[in-house]
């Protein structure tokens, strides 16, 4: 996971996206790509596998962002909780 972790932050870090990355402002693209993510599955039961997948994929670019961001560690929060 670490790798994944570093290829975020260089990816981020080469396009100077850190100014846009606010706690609320990562917490509200969660949420929207959150919200992305139930749109697959709005209608009927019969979903696209790879719409499911890009959607969770910003979902969890975001939760690793947010991070990040608040220098947490994702596997012990989890633990944690």
């Amino acid at each position: 996971m670490n790798k994944a972790f570093e290829e975020i932050k260089k990816f981020n870090d080469e396009r100077d996206w850190h100014q846009f990355h606010t706690p609320e402002n990562v917490a509200k693209s969660i949420s929207i790509e959150a919200n992305e993510l139930l749109e697959c599955f709005q209608w009927s039961n019969d979903y696209d596998i790879n719409c499911v997948k890009e959607e969770l994929a910003d979902v969890i670019n975001y939760c690793i962002v947010m991070c990040q961001e608040l220098n947490l560690d994702m596997k012990q929060i989890v633990l944690d909780k």
